[in-house]
């Protein structure tokens, strides 16, 4: 019976096909994140950690630390707020490596390094949803506008 199931899941495994994902496609359709610290941390690497900030959720490999060829170090908009173009979130902290060391790593940190690299585990004031990337012509303009208008439309995550 276990060499049915073991044949029977081999052979689903082959003739599975795997599908190219768009990736223009889903950035245009990625929410656009603001956010303002309490202190500046333009420069240092976020990680996601659970609600209870203790066990690491997500964290980037060095090469994710590029968006559109150039490091993704965020944009400063009005009013000190920045857009995200990480991955920013509610349980979102920074760690005292900044974009530039971390890029250049082979490998990330390990889990331990990472949570103990951590230096602000509540670094926001506040975090806004923009909507969708796909419904701004010109985003940072149309953003820093909108931040100017006492924040209008956006909805706050924190």
């Amino acid at each position: 019976m276990k060499q049915v199931v073991l044949i029977g899941f081999v052979a689903l495994m082959v003739s599975c096909k795997t599908t190219k994902v768009n990736t223009g496609i889903l950035l245009e359709q990625s929410p656009v994140i603001i956010y303002k610290t309490r202190v500046n941390h333009d420069h240092h690497v976020p990680i996601t950690l659970d609600s209870g900030k203790k066990k690491l959720i997500s964290y980037p490999a060095p090469s994710d630390l590029y968006y559109e060829g150039e490091l993704a170090l965020p944009l400063k908009l009005q009013k000190g707020y920045l857009l995200d173009l990480r991955g920013i979130g509610t349980n979102t902290v920074f760690t005292s490596y900044t974009y530039e060391e971390y890029s250049k790593l082979d490998a990330p940190p390990s889990f331990k390094e990472l949570l103990d690299s951590v230096i602000d585990t509540d670094p926001f004031e506040a975090i806004y949803d923009c909507g969708k990337r796909n419904s701004y012509e010109d985003l940072v303009k149309e953003i820093n506008s909108r931040i100017r208008k006492g924040m209008a439309g956006f909805k706050p995550i924190r």
